[in-house]
């Protein structure tokens, strides 16, 4: 089906092209014209398309990537990784609880959705979540202890594949909370990101397999030992 382009926002001025900016990109996503956990098109490609700058652009992807609607990946361009900004909204709320609390609400979450995952990927979600694996194995930062919890591109194709966009906001909003609680020191890494990426292997064997008893003791084995409470 055509999806007509957007219209340009080179007509407004000043702070109303920015807005005008981020109203086009934010239904971008909320239309689906850019799918979730797809890449966005690059700088220069949206510079032409909507007629702006550099730093109105940025200053518009900044404040959509501020609500967890985008995420930065680098080398690799800007991914969708919310068709809404709930994940931003959950995460104040979800950061007035306690840490025990919020690792034993992402263990459900990830345990639920790789298990509804491995009963309902498509051939094309196990092509994409394979080719994230083998991105990973092959980053230069995946030598050493992980620093970071970020729900990442593997995360983000189990979660699409579970089919439940709601679960998906849900673990966006959490997985907010898990890294300004890391940020802080309150939340620390136990495992290495060969530990990681082995834990992933399972993971993406069990789904590729549709396995789904597998599926989710790989995925509580994983939340399990990835993350503790400080102190």
């Amino acid at each position: 089906m055509h999806v007509p382009r957007p219209p340009r926002a080179s007509t407004a001025r000043g702070s109303d092209r920015a807005r005008e900016t981020l109203r086009i990109l934010t239904e971008n996503i909320t239309s689906g014209r850019w799918p979730l956990n797809s890449r966005i098109p690059t700088e220069s490609e949206l510079m032409a398309e909507l007629g702006v700058g550099r730093s109105t652009l940025r200053e518009a992807v900044s404040s959509l990537t501020a609500l967890g609607m985008l995420e930065p990946a680098r080398s690799r361009g800007t991914f969708v990784r919310s068709l809404s900004p709930v994940s931003a909204l959950l995460s104040d709320f979800i950061g007035s609880h306690a840490n025990p609390e919020i690792l034993q609400v992402r263990r459900l979450l990830e345990v639920e959705s790789t298990r509804l995952a491995a009963l309902l990927r498509t051939d094309e979600q196990l092509e994409r979540l394979a080719a994230a694996h083998e991105r990973d194995l092959n980053d230069d930062q995946s030598q050493g202890v992980v620093r970071g919890a970020t729900p990442g591109e593997f995360h983000a194709i189990i979660l699409e594949a579970a089919g439940n966009s709601l679960m998906a906001d849900l673990h966006a909003g959490l997985m907010r909370g898990v890294r300004t609680a890391m940020a802080r020191g309150e939340m620390v890494p136990q495992i290495s990101a060969a530990e990681r990426l082995a834990d992933h292997g399972r993971i993406l064997d069990a789904i590729r397999e549709q396995d789904p008893v597998r599926a989710a003791q790989a995925a509580a084995d994983h939340v399990d030992h990835d993350l503790t409470t400080a102190g």
